[in-house]
């Protein structure tokens, strides 16, 4: 109703803490500042009664004060707009959350992370269960199918290859070199070549202005569908070049780096003069048809990994999307446009965490030339615990009661994945071996527990949560790829506190993909 009313009559939530649905730490809310208001009255009313109120004279408050006489559960928040007369004066907002509780500081034990990695690995590994389409004939069973029930085998027809093959491309070459007696290393080296080069005959025709990049959506055996329709996420093939750089590691196979240093040639061309990129484009013309993503980390590291390698020739293209990310997100908190069935959004409207824990891994990497790394990184885990961590059974909009700590993936998909949770562990990892704090040590043993704890009787991770009520997971439609980020990230934290628990120096890679 109010989106009828003239905006200079409203007051509206804006920043970084408009739109959050649960907060663990007392948020600041800020909200547009009009003219005719002399004082903003803002009272906060538990699920039964008004806790707080207070009159201030800007167009913010720190609800650090109400905090403390607040429950955890539900949360209402009215501001009101008064003259010097105390009489109304704008269209008062209201805002209504959940505070849930943090972590509880616990040092947990470590499960079985190598026997669940094995079993996951098998499950990624295993051929269809269902109807194979022409399209598939001979090829992994994840190729083209993004998501697929896992209890009956049953798979959809929809996938994102720039997103997820570059998973598998990691998850199955991190695995055969780790475990390379392994009876499963064989054929996950060979899926591995296999998504390689369909990646590599199926990239856009080369007269389009995107040509040769990825494509982001398949629906059906053919390029395109789902919300994308005919238009790709542009950010995204960086991820794939990023995977191909492991794979020719990984074979000898120079065709798979010559294939990354195309798609960085063809993300630098389209580098804009700010130094960020659209999120979504025409791969045909170029036409930019969603603007913003945050997720500029991505080529960028993909430059930064070129030049690791002895290519200069992207580094102008890395500092100037260093030079955006420090002085856009990293500034702002606006952390969004990340996924390829996600629309376009409002501002703030629709927050999430992979890049975030992309950015905080890249600038702990030492590839990195933005200023104050550390104190940026702390900041950044910061936020995803507070917005995206579910520590404990929690009162609020999160659907499942699954094992915690997990990370929730955005704010229009408030479901806590394996995938953000490995996300995290890895960000855990990176901030550990950068401070030697036991709080991030501490934090991610229980994260890759938590991760291991969702694993169901088929070896898949659940992606929406294991329900512990049932012991079974209350949605099987699992994302492989999403398994597959999960396990990567678990065979990487293995590896390091390996190292840890034998006394010696810890290696750590920058673990984007």
């Amino acid at each position: 109703m109010n989106q009828y009313i003239r905006t200079d009559r409203r007051i509206l939530f804006e920043g970084p803490t408009s739109a959050g649905p649960r907060f663990v730490s007392a948020p600041v809310l800020r909200w547009t500042d009009l003219p005719q208001v002399h004082t903003y009255r803002v009272a906060v009313a538990s699920e039964n009664e008004l806790v707080w109120q207070q009159d201030v004279a800007e167009s913010s408050v720190d609800l650090a004060t109400a905090w403390k006489s607040l429950p955890r559960g539900l949360v209402d928040v009215l501001v009101r707009g008064l003259d010097e007369a105390g009489h109304d004066v704008a269209v008062r907002a209201h805002r209504r959350f959940w505070r849930v509780p943090g972590w509880d500081e616990r040092r947990q034990e470590p499960l079985d992370w190598a026997a669940a990695i094995r079993a996951s690995m098998r499950q990624l590994l295993s051929p269809p269960r269902d109807e194979v389409r022409p399209y598939e004939a001979g090829l992994p069973r994840v190729v083209h199918s993004g998501f697929e029930d896992t209890a009956t085998g049953d798979r959809a027809q929809l996938a994102y290859p720039a997103l997820h093959l570059p998973s598998f491309l990691t998850c199955f070459t991190v695995f055969a070199s780790a475990y390379p007696d392994d009876p499963l290393a064989e054929s996950a080296t060979k899926q591995a070549i296999q998504l390689g080069e369909w990646l590599l005959d199926n990239s856009l025709p080369a007269e389009w202005a995107c040509g040769g990049l990825p494509p982001s959506t398949v629906e059906n055996g053919s390029l395109g569908g789902g919300v994308e329709g005919p238009s790709i996420t542009l950010f995204r093939a960086a991820r794939v070049a990023e995977a191909m750089l492991g794979l020719a590691a990984f074979t000898g196979d120079e065709r798979f780096h010559a294939y990354a240093v195309h798609i960085a040639r063809v993300l630098a061309a389209h580098q804009r003069s700010d130094g960020s990129w659209p999120h979504r484009v025409d791969p045909v013309t170029g036409a930019v048809e969603v603007d913003y993503t945050s997720a500029a980390v991505t080529p960028v590291r993909l430059f930064a990994l070129l030049e690791q390698g002895g290519d200069t020739s992207f580094t102008s293209h890395r500092l100037a999307g260093e030079a955006w990310i420090a002085s856009h997100p990293l500034a702002t908190s606006r952390w969004e446009g990340m996924y390829e069935d996600i629309p376009g959004v409002e501002p703030f409207s629709n927050l999430e965490n992979w890049d975030v824990n992309e950015t905080l891994r890249y600038l702990l990497s030492g590839l990195s030339s933005i200023e104050s790394p550390v104190e940026h990184a702390i900041a950044l885990n910061a936020l995803i615990e507070d917005q995206f961590v579910v520590w404990q059974r929690e009162t609020s909009s999160v659907f499942a009661k699954c094992p915690t700590p997990a990370v929730l993936e955005q704010y229009r998909c408030l479901h806590p994945m394996e995938v953000h949770t490995g996300n995290w562990l890895l960000s855990l990892r990176s901030l550990h071996h950068a401070t030697g704090s036991p709080e991030y040590l501490d934090k991610a043993i229980a994260a890759a527990n938590a991760i291991v704890r969702g694993q169901w009787q088929y070896g898949a991770l659940s992606t929406w949560g294991l329900d512990e009520r049932f012991g079974e997971p209350l949605i099987a439609l699992d994302w492989p790829g999403c398994n597959a980020g999960a396990t990567t990230a678990l065979l990487r934290w293995v590896a390091y506190h390996d190292d840890l628990t034998a006394s010696r120096k810890p290696s750590i890679d920058l673990g984007g993909v």
